[in-house]
């Protein structure tokens, strides 16, 4: 048993460690692994993937992420700044603000942190850089906005892990909606401990004054998405759709909108098709990897064994929800966020089953966690893509390092972690709309 963990460690290790991207990295350990302890493994390595890729459920995949190409080509972006920055612009911290929530609507568009991090940032950093906004601050507010990505629906890793934990992505996306508004409020509160601290780290704009019409005429400008985003989240909380059905009313939706601002073209509609295909194409190939890891991990018995050892222990369900949370958190560290769950989730949802605890509430709860992987020193996606995104924008001038970013999420990431706690100590925060939604969604 110890040498086929310690086989499998070694093996993913130099897979990341070359930099093979993580569907390579899986699926190699798993067949090395498998033909060395297991024997002739080749039936197993097709049948898997064609179960794992003739679910019905796996539609809401290239759906979801289709909805959320049209609407970003149909030039809401700009439009959810510009209004953001006009009603936000007289807060303590301004454009910081706008930047939280410009993120998490965008959140609610792309489904992705990345994504939503360089899009927003694009947009906000030059408006900050122009008023003088401290760039410690307005990088970090950007990095941490970035992660809502991830927590709020249509969130892909949501997808990810309602289908390895064979559980509702529809409850998921419910149980998901009110820590990620906690989570933006604890951002908002972060932002103007830190103004109220520091005024100097965001100047405001005493000066500058937008007619209440000018106001509503944005509002009208982004009314479509956010209805949109509503509709799709209503449907599956009413039990009036399913993921996968309320996933095809936002790509007609969204196809719609962009009708409407005038934006569909045959290469748009080219764009969206293919970055669609090639997304579903990358997380496809990482579940079919997963699943074989998945598969030879649970024919070795290591996650039995794992969960015998784990259960003599005596911890209760609080203790071994909080000590994942810490291995998560060293986990995250080092390891990419897709990385990071597909290896670890065979081995932890045995046990997690065996404790009874709630996978819907897990799964939010492994969620914040890897956002705040992203934001954490060494390896924080957000902040490296931040930090390429800030030189190409200031160009031959650029002189910041990315030690801005680490110290500028760091409040961030403290607020994080505090709402991590709030969601472990009390469940209902994320359970109750789960519990009164109708369907199974």
């Amino acid at each position: 048993m110890n040498t086929v963990i310690l086989t499998i460690i070694v093996l993913l290790f130099i897979g990341f460690a070359l930099g093979m991207h993580v569907a390579i990295a899986l699926g190699m350990t798993a067949l090395v692994a498998g033909v060395v302890f297991i024997g002739p493994i080749w039936d197993f390595f097709g049948q898997i993937p064609w179960n794992t890729t003739s679910s019905a459920t796996l539609i809401v995949v290239p759906l979801f992420i289709l909805m959320g190409e049209l609407l970003l080509r149909s030039g809401i972006t700009e439009d959810l700044y510009t209004t953001f920055a006009k009603w936000m612009h007289r807060l303590p911290g301004g454009l910081l603000h706008t930047n939280i929530a410009a993120s998490g609507v965008f959140s609610a568009i792309s489904g992705s942190s990345v994504a939503t991090a360089v899009t927003i940032g694009g947009v906000a950093l030059p408006s900050l850089n122009k008023r003088s906004y401290d760039e410690r601050i307005s990088l970090g507010s950007l990095a941490a906005g970035g992660t809502l990505g991830i927590l709020l629906p249509p969130s892909i890793i949501l997808i990810v892990y309602g289908l390895m934990a064979e559980v509702s992505i529809g409850r998921l996306y419910i149980a998901a909606v009110v820590p990620g508004l906690i989570m933006m409020a604890a951002f908002a509160v972060v932002i103007v401990v830190r103004v109220a601290t520091r005024p100097e780290v965001a100047p405001r704009d005493s000066e500058i004054s937008y007619p209440l019409r000018e106001k509503l005429a944005g509002l009208v400008n982004i009314l479509p998405a956010l209805a949109l985003i509503l509709l799709v989240l209503g449907t599956i909380y009413g039990g009036i759709a399913t993921a996968i059905e309320a996933s095809a009313f936002g790509v007609t939706g969204a196809f719609v909108i962009a009708l409407l601002k005038r934006k569909v073209s045959l290469k748009m509609l080219s764009d969206c098709f293919i970055t669609t295909a090639s997304t579903t194409g990358m997380v496809m190939l990482i579940m079919i990897a997963a699943f074989l890891l998945q598969f030879v991990l649970a024919f070795t018995g290591i996650p039995a064994a794992i969960t015998r050892y784990v259960v003599s222990l005596g911890l209760t369900e609080l203790q071994l929800v909080l000590l994942l949370c810490l291995i998560y958190l060293f986990l995250g560290m080092f390891m990419e966020s897709m990385a990071m769950m597909v290896t670890t989730l065979p081995l932890i949802l045995p046990l997690l089953n065996s404790m009874g605890v709630d996978l819907v509430w897990f799964g939010v709860i492994l969620v914040i966690m890897i956002e705040v992987s992203l934001i954490t020193p060494p390896v924080g996606m957000n902040l490296f893509v931040l930090q390429s995104l800030r030189r190409r924008l200031a160009g031959p001038r650029a002189s910041g390092s990315i030690v801005d970013l680490y110290v500028g999420a760091f409040p961030f990431v403290i607020a994080m972690l505090a709402v991590l706690l709030l969601i472990i100590l009390l469940p209902d925060l994320a359970m109750f709309l789960v519990e009164t939604m109708k369907g199974s969604g």
